[in-house]
């Protein structure tokens, strides 16, 4: 997340380079491609300004370093691509879906709204931006209905919080979970293992 936003900052603020234009060739490097497969030589083995000149093959031996600053300040577009770095990764989906269906510039215009906001709040008001129509599973409706978080229902059931996410965000099928798993969540949800199965 910290990379990712430190790569939007510095193409933007110090390269001058636009954000939508970044996204865009970030997508096309297949650098996006890696970062959704957790290769640690991106996610964490690049400062940010190493990311953008990978992915806008910019020769570093030409820059003069004097032309160039690294704001240590968080920018909006630090934020940009600390919360797409995010979202990636907590609903489990690609950077190309995102962009497909939310702009560099749209995030800029949440920023004000949502710089300040828990970064699950953020991406889940961002999903409902991406995702206006995605209808809650039966396990998410019981669950908030009870009055718990995900990281609540996974310290109850043992079940973990990555796979609690998973099953909320279909991209885990709850019908073909382990038996106690399903135990776990009916007992603790005070529901059949019926009524937590999708249709």
């Amino acid at each position: 997340m910290i990379n990712l936003g430190n790569m939007f900052d510095f193409a933007v603020n110090s390269y001058k380079y636009p954000g939508n234009k970044t996204l865009d060739i970030f997508l096309s490097s297949g650098i996006a491609a890696e970062f959704e497969k957790g290769n640690p030589k991106y996610i964490a083995g690049r400062s940010g300004p190493e990311l953008f000149f990978e992915i806008s093959n910019v020769n570093v031996n030409q820059i003069h370093d004097d032309k160039f600053y690294f704001s240590l300040s968080k920018s909006a577009e630090f934020w940009c691509g600390w919360i797409l770095a995010y979202y990636q990764w907590f609903y489990n989906t690609t950077f190309a879906n995102i962009r497909s269906k939310l702009a560099f510039d749209d995030l800029l215009n949440l920023y004000p709204a949502l710089h300040e906001a828990d970064k699950q709040k953020a991406a889940e008001i961002l999903r409902k931006r991406i995702s206006p129509n995605c209808t809650p599973t039966k396990l998410q409706t019981a669950r908030k209905a009870a009055g718990l978080s995900q990281a609540d229902l996974a310290l109850l059931s043992g079940v973990s919080l990555r796979s609690i996410q998973m099953y909320e965000q279909k991209n885990k099928d709850i019908n073909k979970a382990q038996a106690d798993t399903l135990h776990a969540f009916s007992k603790i949800l005070h529901l059949s293992i019926e009524e937590l199965l999708e249709d």
